[in-house]
């Protein structure tokens, strides 16, 4: 048997190809390069300028004060949020966001509260719809509410709190429905007298005449209101008017003074 010569060959190895690995290298440089620069950019942006929106009643350099964000000072070190808690303190502030506006602004976006009217805790206090007590505050924008008043148990309510009382939620609701028919007839409301739970009575901006309310269908009782004083006291002298009473059906009951006899109209 003849011997057989078996050659054993060793494997190659293949070879490693290390260009990829030399590629990445300048890759990670210029990204580390990148990150630092931006880094170092970051920290040269400062708050050079406020944008403020949608404030009507409250000051501008009152919401600038609440901010408390000194010129100057580091946009990315800003807590937006810091800033943000700090504006809702101020109690006509419903709602705000704040963000920031590259490269130099912070954008500060205000929902006011809208006072309805007036009523008194001792102090005279604003109202909103929803009830929300608000303070007096010196602005440029003019007021023009009526009083809502004689409601017991307003003594103790706190400035930015929610006042639950029927009557107060019952002379909002009037003075809604007013809005809602006519704006004009919510201005021509000087006071509602809630009078202590009995028939509520209205006064009107002009020359003060009582209007006699009393309870319900206020969206009726308006709109006769206002159609018997476009038609009737507009083209008579107002100040001759002794009380209107509309506590009867589809009618005005009108008294004059002096000396006039009472009167109805029917609408």
């Amino acid at each position: 048997m003849e011997n057989e010569q078996i050659e054993f060959k060793k494997p190659q190895r293949k070879t490693v190809k290390r260009w990829g690995i030399f590629l990445m290298i300048p890759l990670v440089i210029g990204v580390f390069v990148i990150t630092t620069y931006s880094w170092k950019w970051r920290s040269t942006l400062t708050v050079q300028r406020f944008v403020i929106d949608g404030y009507r009643v409250l000051p501008v350099k009152q919401i600038s004060s609440l901010m408390n964000v000194p010129l100057k000072s580091p946009m990315y070190d800003l807590n937006v949020y810091d800033v943000r808690e700090r504006i809702l303190q101020q109690p006509f502030v419903k709602s705000v966001c704040v963000n920031r506006i590259f490269p130099d602004a912070i954008h500060v976006q205000i929902s006011e509260r809208d006072p309805i009217a007036i009523i008194n805790t001792g102090q005279l206090r604003y109202i909103d719809q929803d009830g929300f007590l608000l303070p007096q505050i010196e602005t440029a924008v003019k007021l023009d509410l009526p009083i809502i008043s004689r409601i017991v148990g307003l003594e103790n309510a706190q400035v930015g709190e929610i006042i639950s009382n029927t009557e107060l939620t019952e002379a909002i609701g009037l003075l809604q429905t007013a809005q809602k028919i006519d704006t004009a007839i919510y201005h021509s409301i000087s006071e509602v007298n809630m009078n202590n739970g009995k028939d509520i009575i209205l006064y009107s901006t002009e020359v003060g005449v009582p209007i006699l309310v009393g309870r319900e269908d206020y969206g009726k009782k308006l709109i006769l209101f206002q159609t018997f004083w476009s038609n009737f006291v507009k083209s008579q002298n107002a100040e001759k008017l002794q009380y209107i009473d509309l506590r009867f059906k589809e009618q005005v009951v009108v008294k004059w003074k002096p000396d006039s006899q009472q009167s109805k109209a029917a609408l």
